[in-house]
């Protein structure tokens, strides 16, 4: 037999049973929406991933930094250029976000597009390129998103390439400038040196002088090495005067800062603009209740808020909050080399003014000398001077070309992109299985909210809570196939809540219960079936049972054409004439019969009260099927004159409040005889109920009289 569980007993495991069982009964109420909510979510996910754009990421690793700059490791410099030296010494000194900053400024994309060949501006090539420095190393990942692999690889490469050519042009520029200077210094100086060869071998070979003494030689020698040492002191100023005016003018084009990062933060002026269109909402809201929509104050409202609406529209949702400046790292070069330059132009003249003195002090001796060795030891002086001159030029102009040609950059590749390694986005396995398990988060979340705002009937236990008012059945929902049950247990099961219910109802009451009306909340509860199948069950267990149809309405809501109750209550027909007969031999039929007027004034006169009396003459109980409570008013007239009501809800179709509303209408009308409620249409759980009944479908139902019907076989059912 199907009962109620006992009440929970202390200690909480009861109760704990009953929280899981209310929890896992959600899915089973919802299994519908969350498989609707699961396939709409996974096939969006699927729609999304299919149809978006396929990107291929690829990266390239670098190492920012000199490791192995003199500075660092204590070697001897890179060339023999000092302000070579010092750019190279300087190089390594930069973090590795600055280098990150430096690979995203426009003049790297610009070398990318055009080694490319690539049909972008560099702003928008940049928004496919990101810098990432990894922390506390002087590594770099630079990650590039495309289209295609190849192109994803060859723009990381290009970038990696940009970048390490232009650390390198840093330190070729100066090597170029000295090559520009020293080209022009090299002709005239070996034109002097030729003119300077030339008058020497004239004048030996005019005067025959083979050689001259030792101490003439000497002080010949000596002065031909400071004329050089001069000669090379004012050529190293110039240089370094042209070089300073070289790095002077780069240093007025170049910024002494450049932008290490931003941070975005919500738009201030959207957010106030927000807030003002909600207060005019507001206040439109407010006056559409108090003046018309031509009134001028709501017209001046409306046009307030499409003012809004206008500017919130050109807003920004966000801006820049704040803006890291970090040192520009080739604008401190920059100002190394200027400084470095400065001091050699100074060190440049320091060494002259020593020289010339120097030099001063030998002129002297040589006039001393006689005038044909002092002429010749001038000419040979002049003439070792040019060629020393030449030789130095020389030497730095090849200097300058290796120096340019072996540029050295402070940025190196250890790792390439290449196009196998490229990782495809969107990764289908990966979003599929992500959209699976959201989809499943999100069909539960749907499942909770649906039961959050649901407020029909939904189970045995959210019932009572609910109602508030004692459970004396539940009635399984049967479903029929060619006008029988699909499950046969299933009929067993629903004899036996019939039964039940008859038998509730006869123990629900201290006094007796003969007469009952079964009503509901709202029509469609299946009230008029239950009223049926329990007079069907109280047949079985005591004779004589009257059914009475108080509806005055049929199926169709056309009222009977059948004489019955509305007949008797006029007084047109007697109880006995128009209560008819069944094919159940202990049930009679009582229909509405055909209703004129009012059928709240035919219960207001006692003869409902009076044909009830008559009927107990005849019958042992009484079940009348009334209208619905919250359709009308009539049933509660009904409740009031029977010895006890019974309400009728259906699982997963009554609202309960409606339920709630029904009561206090009773309670309102002085019916306090309410039984309890009836949960109907309550879908059965085989796991749950079939144990009892497969046995007894499995043997049969015959008592063996001559092939009459068994009790269980003569109560209907409900479809």
């Amino acid at each position: 037999m199907y009962v109620l569980a006992s009440p929970a007993a202390p200690g909480g495991g009861a109760s704990t049973e009953h929280d899981l069982v209310s929890f896992l009964r959600i899915f089973t109420r919802r299994k519908g929406a969350m498989a609707v909510t699961f396939a709409a979510f996974f096939l969006l996910v699927v729609a999304l991933t299919l149809l978006a754009p396929k990107t291929y990421t690829t990266q390239v690793q670098l190492i920012a930094g000199n490791p192995g700059n003199p500075t660092q490791t204590g070697g001897a410099a890179a060339s023999n250029l000092p302000i070579l030296n010092a750019l190279i010494l300087a190089s390594g000194e930069q973090s590795a976000e600055t280098y990150a900053a430096l690979f995203q400024e426009v003049p790297v994309a610009q070398a990318v597009i055009q080694n490319l060949h690539l049909n972008v501006p560099p702003g928008a090539l940049l928004e496919h390129v990101k810098v990432q420095p990894v922390t506390n190393t002087a590594l770099l990942t630079l990650t590039v998103d495309w289209s295609n692999p190849q192109m994803s690889a060859a723009i990381a490469n290009g970038f990696g390439n940009a970048i390490v050519d232009r650390q390198r042009e840093l330190v070729a520029s100066q090597a170029e400038t000295a090559l520009t200077f020293l080209s022009g210094q090299l002709p005239p100086a070996e034109d002097a040196m030729r003119a300077a060869n030339d008058a020497l071998a004239r004048y030996e070979a005019r005067h025959r002088i083979a050689d001259i003494n030792a101490q003439t030689q000497s002080l010949v020698t000596s002065i031909a090495n400071l004329d050089t040492q001069i000669d090379q002191s004012k050529v190293d100023r110039r240089q370094a005067q042209a070089e300073m005016q070289s790095v002077q003018g780069q240093l007025a084009g170049t910024s002494a800062t450049i932008n290490g990062g931003t941070q975005v933060a919500a738009n201030p002026v959207l957010a106030q603009l927000q807030q003002q269109f909600a207060q005019v909402n507001l206040q439109l809201a407010t006056a559409l209740q108090k003046f018309t929509s031509r009134h001028p104050v709501v017209i001046g409202l409306k046009q307030q808020r499409q003012q809004l609406q206008q500017e919130i529209a050109k807003q920004q949702p966000t801006v820049v909050a704040a803006t890291t400046v970090v040192p520009n790292p080739v604008y401190q070069q920059l100002q190394q080399e200027a400084a470095q330059y400065a001091s050699a132009q100074d060190a440049a003249s320091a060494r002259y003014k020593e020289l010339e003195i120097q030099r001063k002090a030998l002129d002297p001796k040589l006039k001393h000398l006689p005038l044909e060795t002092a002429r010749f030891a001038d000419i040979a002086r002049r003439a070792k001077s040019a060629q020393d001159v030449y030789a130095a030029l020389l030497q730095k102009y090849n200097d300058a070309t290796i120096a340019k040609t072996t540029a050295l950059s402070d940025v190196t590749i250890t790792q390439p992109a290449t196009a196998q390694m490229a990782v495809k986005s969107p990764n289908v396995k990966r979003n599929l299985a992500i959209g699976a398990i959201l989809g499943l988060l999100l069909a539960v979340a749907v499942a909770f909210i649906l039961d959050m705002f649901d407020r029909s009937v939904r189970d045995e236990m959210h019932a009572e809570r609910e109602i508030g008012v004692p459970m004396l059945s539940t009635i399984p929902l049967v479903k029929l196939r060619d006008g029988k049950p699909e499950e046969s247990w299933v009929r067993n099961l629903t004899v036996e809540s019939f039964l039940q219910l008859a038998s509730s109802i006869k123990y629900a009451a201290a006094s007796p219960v003969r007469t009952i009306s079964v009503t509901s909340p709202m029509r469609g509860e299946g009230k008029s079936t239950v009223a049926l199948n329990v007079a069907l069950a109280m047949a079985e267990i005591d004779p004589r049972v009257l059914l009475v149809d108080a509806t005055f309405k049929s199926a169709a809501g056309e009222a009977a054409s059948d004489p019955g109750l509305a007949e008797v209550l006029l007084e047109k027909m007697r109880l006995r004439d128009a209560v008819q007969s069944t094919p159940y031999g202990t049930l009679d039929f009582l229909s509405s019969g055909s209703c004129a007027g009012n059928p709240m004034r035919l219960l207001q006169q006692q003869r409902f009260e009076i044909m009830l009396a008559e009927a107990l003459e005849t019958y042992t109980n009484v079940v009348v099927d009334s209208a619905a409570i919250n359709g009308n008013v009539f049933s509660s007239a009904i409740s009031r004159l029977v010895d006890g009501t019974v309400l009728v809800v259906s699982q997963g179709q009554s609202d309960v409040r409606l339920a709630r509303k029904a009561l206090r209408r009773l309670n309102q009308s002085g019916a306090d005889n309410l039984l309890g409620f009836v949960l109907n249409r309550v879908i059965p759980r085989k796991d749950e109920y079939a144990p009892l009944y497969v046995d007894a479908v499995a043997g049969g139902a015959s008592n063996g009289a001559g092939g009459s019907r068994t009790p269980e076989e003569r109560v209907m059912i409900s479809a």
